[in-house]
């Protein structure tokens, strides 16, 4: 268990990174989700698990992996 909670801060501090790192809001990021600002705010603090779809999203937006994004590489 405490891998998994290794991984998810990793993930969620690197995509906050990368969403500073690009200038982007939080409301930003929603609007290319297609999500309410609320709802992407609790995918980043951990609030709520992302699914897979939003986190290629992320990636792509980013061009990055999602091996990056999860701490893998």
């Amino acid at each position: 268990m405490e891998n998994y909670q290794t991984t998810r801060e990793i993930m969620f501090h690197r995509i906050r990174t990368l969403r500073k790192r690009e200038h982007y809001t939080q409301s930003d990021m929603a609007q290319r989700l297609q999500i309410s600002r609320r709802t992407y705010a609790n995918y980043e603090r951990g609030i709520h698990a992302m699914p897979v779809e939003v986190l290629v999203v992320i990636a792509d937006t980013f061009g990055t992996t999602l091996d990056y994004l999860t701490g893998r590489a």
